[in-house]
């Protein structure tokens, strides 16, 4: 009888390994079709431009044929960039006596309008005059003040190096929401007050399609008690691939849609490289 009931007991079994097996061949193959289906392709993760040289980047900028034939045109860049970038580099140090700021707390200027830390891989300047001039050195943060000085139409793109691009557009819209109007006071180098100012800001897009971020914004400058006109010029920040892309124009009418035109394939080109 034990022989009996082994019988059947052995060939009831039989059937469970093949069952098992077959249970975990399906959970392993669910597991690796999730993993076909979720692990990201390394051909689709876009490469951090930074790596990439200023005469690979500078190749992203408008060409001088992009623009009317009267225009001038000139293309600056370093042929090798530094391995750490010099604040000091490309950027005007800071003068004294201070220009004093109202409310004090806008006087924080953000990175983005000094690129403090960021290294200028490429950069193109379109006047709607060609001309020659000799300027003095603007100071650090003449985009904060309206003291740098503008020779005619003009327009400029700028790469710039930096590691934090899209934290420096949403620092910059932060301080925008509490300085989109404040007041300075320039001096002169012997402690004179040379004039007082207002700045005022209007944010347009704080999007771009093929950007990591973007902000475009029109900035006024009005000196107070001159007879000079107010200062106005346009600029859009692009935020792309670790990469910052700066556009600042200083036109109006169908000369500024080109421009911010040119700025916008600029970008698909840098998101393209």
């Amino acid at each position: 009888m034990g022989s009996q009931a082994a019988g059947p007991a052995t060939s009831r079994s039989q059937p469970w390994p093949r069952v098992v097996g077959a249970a975990a061949l399906a959970v392993l193959g669910a597991c690796g079709a999730a993993l076909l289906v979720t692990a990201p392709r390394s051909d689709t993760v876009p490469a951090n431009l930074a790596s990439r040289t200023d005469w690979d980047l500078a190749t992203a900028l408008p060409a001088g044929a992009d623009f009317p034939s009267d225009w001038g045109y000139s293309l600056t860049g370093r042929l090798r960039r530094p391995a750490t970038p010099d604040p000091g580099t490309l950027r005007a140090p800071h003068q004294d006596p201070a220009a004093a700021y109202e409310p004090g707390s806008c006087g924080d200027i953000p990175k983005i309008l000094d690129h403090a830390g960021g290294a200028l891989a490429a950069y193109v300047q379109v006047d709607r005059y060609a001309q020659l001039f000799v300027q003095d050195a603007a100071a650090a943060d003449f985009a904060a003040t309206g003291e740098g000085r503008e020779h005619g139409p003009n327009a400029r793109f700028a790469i710039w190096v930096v590691p934090d691009a899209a934290a420096r557009i949403a620092n910059y819209l932060d301080w925008l929401g509490r300085c989109g109007s404040y007041r300075v006071t320039n001096y002169f180098f012997d402690g004179r007050v040379k004039n007082h100012r207002t700045i005022t800001t209007q944010v347009g897009a704080r999007s771009a399609v093929g950007a990591d971020a973007a902000v475009t914004a029109t900035r006024t400058f009005t000196t107070i008690g001159s007879r000079d006109p107010s200062s106005t010029y346009h600029v859009t920040y692009y935020a792309v691939r670790g990469v910052l892309l700066e556009c600042t124009i200083y036109m109006e009418g169908p000369e500024l849609d080109l421009v911010q035109k040119l700025a916008g394939q600029t970008l698909q080109r840098l998101r393209a490289l």
